[in-house]
């Protein structure tokens, strides 16, 4: 297959990214690049304007969409036939990133192609086939294609919303891909710096996601909408009279998270 990365735009959504993971982000230097960083940091902005020259749109807001709503906003500004969504804590090659785009010409009801994260081993002997869901971290896809199927769910805050995706293909003509011969690593965490509000922000909103996610497909039980919450009271009690710190805060956030989901709920109905 020829070389050619001119038909794909790079779309990088930022949060709180620290500075030392900006390294990460070398391979993408030749590619068209669109940034939306949800932190409004002037002194990363300053850096990647340095080390990423090919950047044609940069936009900084303290205004956090979230993911699905700001990954949705930067793939309606790509022109390109084909665009790659990543994060600063993914490490890959122009190569792989290149070897993205043979799942869709091989494959007509393509609708996403990933790369093989972390050396996932499969039984299966194919290089190209499909795969029952995908993970946002990393994937390409076509941009009227993704646009058509109405990109990520934008009642997802972030988590989740690629399962959702998953499950909508799952349900239509399309497939999703991974693609063995391309390699990609992951460094889980890393794209975001850490600290409680951060963390309350993360735990909170994957519990919501799971919570809109069960909802949505009618999978949410009645008896776990009144058990759960009542279950993590006693927790959160019992955490308390144990001095475990980390534990109370887990539950503390997932209690909260199925709170924004009642909210959620109330404001929908």
């Amino acid at each position: 297959m020829t070389i050619n990365h001119k038909d794909i735009t790079v779309i990088l959504l930022l949060y709180k990214t620290p500075l030392h993971v900006i390294k990460n982000l070398k391979i993408y230097k030749n590619f068209n690049i669109f940034i939306l960083d949800q932190s409004n940091d002037l002194k990363l902005k300053k850096e990647l304007l340095k080390l990423l020259p090919n950047i044609k749109y940069y936009k900084i807001t303290n205004i956090n969409l979230g993911y699905a709503k700001a990954i949705n906003f930067l793939i309606r500004k790509v022109k390109t036939k084909y665009f790659l969504c990543t994060q600063a804590d993914v490490v890959v090659s122009k190569n792989d990133i290149i070897n993205l785009k043979k799942p869709f010409l091989l494959k007509k009801d393509c609708i996403i192609s990933i790369p093989n994260i972390d050396n996932y081993k499969s039984k299966k002997k194919k290089k190209i086939f499909p795969v029952k869901s995908f993970i946002g971290a990393i994937f390409l896809s076509q941009t009227k294609k993704f646009i058509n199927f109405r990109g990520f769910d934008q009642n997802f805050f972030f988590y989740w919303e690629d399962v959702d995706f998953s499950h909508r293909v799952s349900l239509s003509k399309y497939k999703i891909y991974i693609n063995s011969l391309s390699k990609a690593k992951h460094l889980f965490g890393q794209s975001t710096k850490t600290n409680f509000k951060i963390y309350l922000l993360k735990n909170s909103n994957f519990k919501f996601g799971e919570y809109l996610f069960q909802h949505k497909y009618n999978k949410l039980k009645l008896i776990k909408k009144i058990r759960e919450p009542f279950l993590i009271l006693l927790k959160l009690i019992f955490f308390i009279a144990t001095f475990n710190r980390d534990q109370f805060y887990k539950n503390l956030s997932h209690l909260y998270g199925i709170y924004i989901f009642y909210l959620y709920l109330l404001k929908n109905n």
